[in-house]
């Protein structure tokens, strides 16, 4: 039968979310720091603590020698033996030191220790916790919304989410569920510290993760994302599998995978687009929705000129730039929009040869980037844009 000391333990360690362990553990330290505070004799002891009664035993660790030269540390062979016949030389040899008062005092003594000590194991608990986790989308609920951030119960711990992290626009109510991505799993002077956010390009990535059973197997990999937290996204995806169309798997039957996305960033929209190993077909691809007829690459200056019809040129910058900007921020280049029937000498780039879209391919040095013989490259990628803004945006 468990004693009722083990009981009240067992109820602290429920309360605090930790183990009896650990609650047993933070004792000992509490007991041991109120021992040492009173007694300097001892500096290497051991506490026992009683598993029925909770008393505790103050233990002094001394070697055992032939000749003592520091009584406080080391015990004679004789004197060992005279509680222990089998006791050998050099053995760590225990002697109760416990004062005879000790009880009272130690009570007294230890509970402000113990009560830090209980603090440190539930913070650590807590940590251990949320470090398996940090990357992921958790679900926790709005306890208080302050000026330097929204905080978020998660369980047993409280994080909070700075106003960088919030998608602009958002409003948050105490009280509301709240899908978040961990972002940060700190330890710090006042405990374990979390960060999550909503606005991190991650949250897009670990929601098309959890909507697309494709991403999640490796059939389907997302290559990139470049975002506007509440405004746009853009999702560069790629097949690992022959035949598979990664755009048509993340938007889904009739678009309901996209919409499950959507429908958790509120007003922002999502685009999906067709990665290519060929930086002139990845840049028109990240051009959509607007149609793209050439592209001249610079590899050596990470720029590219792209030539859109007059029509498109407003659709390819995008209102106040923001469609250009995402397609530099997702490819890595540089792109400036041309008008395609201004002349050459105003474009303040040599005009583009017209060669076919298959063409281009020979040019590429096989491993993803164009070959680099003539410095810049021309090439027409018209029919290696994506045709399916429908299909792969959410705008439409």
């Amino acid at each position: 039968m468990r004693s009722e000391f083990i009981l009240a333990l067992q109820q602290l360690a429920d309360e605090k979310g930790i183990q009896v362990d650990a609650v047993l553990d933070s004792l000992r330290t509490a007991v041991a720091s109120a021992y040492l505070d009173s007694n300097h004799e001892y500096d290497d002891i051991d506490v026992e603590i009683s598993p029925d009664t909770g008393e505790a035993t103050i233990y002094a660790n001394k070697t055992v020698v032939d000749e003592v030269t520091d009584p406080l540390r080391e015990i004679s062979l004789g004197d060992a033996r005279s509680y222990d016949e089998t006791v050998p030389l050099g053995e760590i040899f225990q002697i109760d030191v416990t004062p005879p008062n000790f009880g009272r005092i130690a009570t007294q003594r230890a509970r402000q220790a113990m009560q830090q000590a209980l603090r440190d194991a539930e913070q650590m608990e807590v940590y251990t916790q949320f470090i398996e986790h940090q990357g992921e989308i958790l679900v926790g609920r709005v306890t208080r919304v302050e000026s330097r951030g929204v905080f978020v119960e998660l369980g047993r711990a409280e994080a909070i989410m700075p106003v960088a992290e919030q998608i602009p626009g958002e409003f948050y109510r105490v009280g509301q569920r709240l899908r978040v991505l961990l972002l940060e799993v700190a330890e710090g002077g006042r405990g374990t510290q979390l960060r999550v956010s909503r606005g991190h390009a991650d949250f897009v990535r670990r929601l098309f993760e959890r909507e697309v059973p494709e991403i999640q197997n490796g059939l389907v990999e997302i290559t990139g994302i470049a975002r506007d937290a509440g405004v746009r996204s853009k999702v560069a995806v790629r097949s690992q599998q022959d035949g598979l169309d990664p755009v048509g798997a993340c938007v889904g039957m009739r678009g309901t995978r996209i919409q499950n996305i959507l429908r958790e960033l509120g007003q922002e929209k999502a685009e999906i687009i067709e990665w290519a190993a060929e930086p002139r077909a990845f840049v028109a691809n990240s051009l959509s929705p607007a149609r793209v007829q050439t592209v001249h690459i610079s590899p050596t200056e990470r720029t590219a000129d792209v030539f859109v019809h007059p029509d498109m040129v407003s659709l390819a910058i995008g209102r106040e730039g923001q469609n250009s900007r995402l397609a530099a921020r997702l490819t890595g280049f540089r792109i400036n929009i041309r008008d395609a029937s201004a002349p050459a000498e105003t474009r303040g780039v040599a005009a583009p040869d017209e060669e076919p879209a298959g063409a281009d391919a020979s040019e590429s040095n096989g491993s993803g980037e164009p070959a680099e013989d003539d410095g810049d490259i021309d090439a027409d990628v018209a029919g290696a844009t994506a045709e399916r803004p429908a299909a792969g945006s959410a705008e439409t």
